[in-house]
């Protein structure tokens, strides 16, 4: 005769069978209406975010809705951030908000030598070249110990990785021999960087820069809207900026940058300069600046107006 089972017994049967029912996921009921894998998060990318101003800046960097990469205090009033599409709509509709671009590649430019002797009888000395590239090999002979490493943004030690930067720190220092050379690494040993990183490097020359300082930039991404903020930012906290510029043409911004071919020779100049004129503006000493090395890179007659914030020379 068949044991019967226990009272227990047979709820602990019915729990077993009930678990077993009811521990199928719904999702794989088509009952249940829901999608068999679950929903993938949204992909983040990143962005450089410009706020209106540094209090804007604090408050959106304090909201831990957004994954902050860095997050620049002087030269810029913003943060590097990756940002969903949702998050990327938000912010783009969030009044304290400027502009917001995307991270990229920022690439060394060619620079162009010249056998042009500047027209200012000077060295450079009392002035410092903050090279924004992808380091300066401090030791080379040619540098005659005017270098060091001041800041790396990649997370480095500083040390050059390329020749670019050490190459464009030469030929500056070919115009202005006394001028220390402050190495500002940029761009990673690949030989691109990104905007993030210039960015942060202009953040640390607008904090660290005292005296006369020449900011000397062989990279592309003039067209970026939050590094020509940082720039003119350097401009009026009294560094005198010269970016790397395609052509023979050179063109004097009126916020007072300088873009030429030749930037490591003028930034040799306004160097030159700086060390006569220790008081010179950046503003003013970039209206003084004649972008064609064949009439003399400095003004003969710096009292004179110049009306021309744009020449064309040739290069």
């Amino acid at each position: 005769m068949p044991r019967r089972l226990g009272l227990p017994s047979v709820y602990l049967a019915a729990a077993v069978a009930t678990a077993a029912t009811t521990a199928v996921p719904l999702a794989m009921t088509p009952a249940a209406g829901l999608s068999l894998h679950p929903e993938q998060p949204e992909p983040a990318r990143p962005y450089i975010v410009t706020a209106r101003d540094r209090e804007a800046a604090r408050d959106l960097v304090g909201e831990v809705r957004w994954r902050v990469r860095r997050y620049y205090t002087s030269a810029l009033p913003g943060f590097a951030t990756f940002l969903t599409p949702g998050e990327l709509d938000e912010l783009r509709a969030d009044a304290r908000v400027r502009t917001i671009e995307p991270d990229r590649q920022i690439h060394p430019m060619a620079v162009r030598s010249t056998e042009r002797a500047p027209s200012v009888r000077a060295s450079g000395a009392g002035t410092t070249l903050y090279v924004v590239d992808s380091g300066v090999a401090v030791r080379r002979p040619a540098l005659d110990d005017r270098a060091w490493r001041a800041f790396d943004a990649t997370g480095g030690t500083g040390r050059a990785c390329g020749d670019h930067g050490t190459r464009v720190a030469a030929r500056a220092h070919d115009v202005a021999p006394k001028a220390g050379l402050a190495s500002v690494r940029v761009l990673g040993c690949g030989g691109t960087g990104t905007l993030a990183d210039v960015l942060a490097g202009l953040d640390w020359i607008h904090r660290h820069a005292r005296g006369q300082s020449v900011a000397l930039l062989a990279t592309d991404g003039a067209d970026s809207p939050a590094l020509a903020r940082s720039a003119r930012s350097l401009v009026r906290s009294g560094v005198f900026v010269v970016g790397a510029a395609n052509g023979d043409a050179c063109r004097l911004a009126p916020d007072g940058r300088v873009f030429s071919a030749h930037a490591p020779y003028l930034a040799g100049v306004a160097a030159r300069h700086l060390e006569r004129h220790p008081n010179a503006d950046p503003a003013t000493l970039s209206t003084w600046l004649d972008c064609t090395p064949a009439r003399g890179a400095i003004r003969q007659n710096p009292s004179r107006p110049n009306n021309l914030l744009v020449r064309n020379g040739g290069l």
